[in-house]
């Protein structure tokens, strides 16, 4: 089975989202995809809620900056982001506690999205 794309694992956040991980934060994730599937996006964090939005957000709390491979590996569960951290494959800004459990904010992505 194919991977999904970018745009079909940037649909499926919201229903992949854990709000019990995030404990209610208010927060914002902005994304900075590079490669083929280059991607500029955010996802608004508040509550038990995620919502995902195009573009670049003023003032995210933390932005990720990798290549669409590196992301579509760790939504998919075949990298962490440590390991894309220390590969020096992923590139991030601001609160470090926030990136280390980042993870748990999301299921990986078993199949597809349909779109």
């Amino acid at each position: 089975m194919d991977d999904p794309s970018i745009q079909q694992i940037i649909e499926a956040m919201p229903s992949r989202f854990n709000p019990e991980a995030s404990n209610g934060a208010d927060l914002v994730l902005q994304f900075f995809l590079s490669g083929e599937q280059a991607r500029t996006f955010y996802a608004e964090i508040s509550g038990p809620r995620c919502a995902v939005k195009e573009g670049e957000h003023v003032a995210p709390t933390l932005t990720l900056k990798m290549s669409d491979t590196t992301y579509i590996d760790m939504v998919m569960g075949r990298m962490t982001g440590q390991h894309a951290f220390f590969t020096r494959k992923l590139r991030y800004e601001g609160p470090i506690a926030l990136a280390i459990r980042l993870h748990r904010f999301f299921s990986p992505a078993t199949e597809p999205a349909t779109s």
